[in-house]
């Protein structure tokens, strides 16, 4: 579960916001992006995306094969802001 806020180990909260749209006919883009509660001038937050190819995952779904839900793809997201998050305010 992608919770809606977190906290760098320095202490800044910031809000996490998830999207997903479809980019091209054949490309879904994932992203999560945490953004500084309160923004100081130099602070943008940080954004990490997933694009996944739609014929990739129809012919998954034809052949019975396991992929990966939209709510895996953003805890596997999750994971990766996490880690970006320490490591930039660290």
């Amino acid at each position: 579960m992608v919770p809606p806020y977190c906290r760098s180990r320095q202490g800044r909260l910031y809000r996490v916001l998830r999207t997903s749209a479809l980019v091209a006919p054949d490309r879904m883009r994932f992203a999560l992006r945490a953004v500084p509660i309160k923004p100081d001038g130099g602070d943008a937050g940080l954004e990490v995306t997933c694009e996944l190819d739609t014929s990739f995952l129809r012919d998954k779904i034809a052949h019975g094969q396991a992929m990966p839900t939209p709510e895996e793809t953003f805890e596997r997201l999750w994971q990766q802001l996490r880690v970006d998050v320490d490591a930039q305010y660290s």
